[in-house]
């Protein structure tokens, strides 16, 4: 009866917790726009992708919430000692052992849907894996004979048979769901082998782990928001599969095209970003401690502090490839977060907003400052021999302006790739390219966005010596360039103006409905040049 009474107890607690949640959420609504601006150009918020609805919200954040904790302080640690103990190749062949597992799901899925050319290929597959591949345990059927899985599953049927997801779930242990797709898990279940013995479907999930977990722990340290995130992938990731989306197969060779190479932007040496070494330091004025990266050198070597692009994180991909190239010229490298990145916001001077260069450089350049002498008193003065700056895009811009403010000497070189010949003008440029879709009606605004995405998707195995397998169109290079920085708006009005009102488990649609509307003009005109 005790444990009863104790779990009752825990139950009202999380239920008024949630009713407390809902009601701020709610006053927190009616009072944000004292704080945003109008928007000039309210049909903005149209273009942002709508991801499937969340009426549970404050419910979702705190399942999520729980899963983050629970990867952060078990799984992760239990993956890393499973990865160094478990070789690659036995760990391929225990994920190529469980696809091959799926294959009466996928035969199913594949009928149900009225697609009997992939149900025949699934069964050629699964008859070459389990004899050639040796149980499963190979690939064969896709490495020699080019015959490659089609992943279908129940919820992609419920899906085909016209069930349109209305209602988002993040399930405890399943992830990013919803009704449809939760209904279609029992179906998956059912025709799942590995349901007939539990354990062994657990291990072989936690092996799953293994390759997915890297990709996690990045997306939930380099995102103000990972929830919000992990439910704009899940919706168009399912929506893809679905649909079965086709990319528009026309191509444009323009400057925003060419951008649209940067994702083959990687660290060569898939471990460079674990290599560092993570330091914080509170720099004059800064209301809390700025977390830096840095990866050193064996003796004494010159320093180098690297400045991403716009609303870069220090640990993302192309903030580590030119960490890379630097520390492998034989500099100690500083991985810093851009200033317009909500790492950087939320520890900076209170009431901080990026976009005005004098008050950006002096608070990037305050930072350098405290990183050397934090550095010279963990590691000795003869350690650190000088310093010098390489900055790429938006990151450029600063770096330029440095090097021109600063007394001489104090950056003994500076290296500016690819900078805007001006900010102000380069924010305003993101706007049109956001808009590059805006003159089409919805339905047409809806086909270049699931294009834009599944080449996305293509172009993840591309081979960057022989370019994109999928190239885009001037108008999905565009709006995917303008898209992804809108979100980084997002979290920079986010972190500035409600970092410190925002709960965990508070619902954020009607706020971020209203961000959405605000342009990068907006945003200078109205929230930063009012305060110059």
């Amino acid at each position: 009866m005790r444990i009863m009474r104790t779990d009752v107890r825990v139950l009202l607690s999380l239920i008024l917790s949630l009713m407390l949640a809902l009601n701020f959420s709610g006053c927190f609504a009616s009072s944000y726009t004292r704080v945003l601006p109008q928007p000039s150009r309210p049909e903005d918020g149209r273009l942002m992708v709508r991801p499937v609805a969340d009426p549970l919200e404050p419910l979702n954040r705190l399942t999520f919430t729980v899963n983050e904790l629970a990867f952060h302080t078990a799984l992760n640690p239990a993956v890393k000692g499973y990865n160094a103990f478990v070789p690659e190749p036995a760990r391929k062949g225990v994920r190529n052992f469980r696809n091959n597992l799926f294959f009466p799901l996928r035969f199913v899925s594949s009928l149900l849907q009225g697609k009997p050319g992939e149900a025949g290929m699934e069964t050629q597959r699964f008859l070459i894996n389990s004899t050639l591949g040796i149980g499963g345990l190979g690939d064969p059927a896709a490495k020699k004979f080019d015959l490659h899985s089609s992943n279908e599953d129940m919820g992609q049927t419920l899906g085909a048979w016209g069930w349109d997801s209305q209602m988002y779930l993040f399930l405890p242990l399943i992830g990013p769901s919803s009704e449809r797709d939760a209904l279609g898990e029992v179906g998956d279940a059912l025709l799942d082998p590995a349901s007939l013995f539990p354990p062994g479907k657990t291990g072989m999930a936690f092996n799953r782990l293994s390759f997915d977990a890297k990709g996690l722990e990045q997306l939930l340290a380099t995102y103000y928001d990972p929830y919000e995130i992990t439910r704009l992938l899940y919706t168009i990731n399912r929506e893809i599969a679905v649909r079965d989306a086709e990319p528009d197969e026309a191509s444009e060779d323009t400057g925003q095209t060419q951008t649209m190479m940067a994702v083959f932007a990687r660290p060569q040496n898939a471990h460079f970003g674990g290599k560092a070494r993570e330091r914080s330091v509170r720099p004059t004025g800064f209301i809390g401690s700025l977390p830096y990266s840095i990866w050193l050198q064996k003796g004494p070597a010159p320093l180098m502090f690297v400045l991403p692009g716009l609303g870069a994180h220090r640990k993302g991909a192309r903030s580590l490839t030119v960490a890379e190239l630097a520390h492998k010229e034989g500099y100690h490298v500083v991985g810093l977060s851009n200033n317009f990145n909500w790492e950087f916001i939320r520890h900076a001077p209170a009431g901080y907003l990026p976009g005005y260069t004098p008050r950006d450089v002096d608070l990037i350049q305050r930072a350098h400052q405290a990183i050397q002498q934090d550095l010279k008193a963990r590691y000795g003065m003869e350690r650190i021999q000088g310093k010098s700056l390489i900055g790429f895009s938006m990151g450029a811009w600063y770096a330029l302006n440095l090097a021109a403010q600063n007394p001489p000497g104090t950056y003994q070189h500076s290296l500016a790739i690819n900078p805007p010949l001006d900010l102000v003008h380069g924010l305003k440029v993101l706007d049109g390219l956001y808009r590059a879709p805006q003159g089409d009606d919805l339905a047409r605004l809806k086909a270049i966005q699931q294009s834009a995405f599944t080449k996305v998707l293509l172009n993840q195995k591309s081979d960057p010596r022989k370019g994109l397998k999928s190239p885009f169109t001037d108008a999905e290079a565009s709006h995917l360039i303008g898209l992804s920085y809108r979100i980084t708006l997002r979290e920079a009005i986010l972190t500035g103006k409600f970092d410190k009102l925002l709960a965990p488990i508070m619902s954020r649609q009607r706020l971020y409905n209203r961000i959405n509307s605000i342009s990068y003009e907006d945003y200078y005109e109205k929230m930063i040049k009012p305060d110059l």
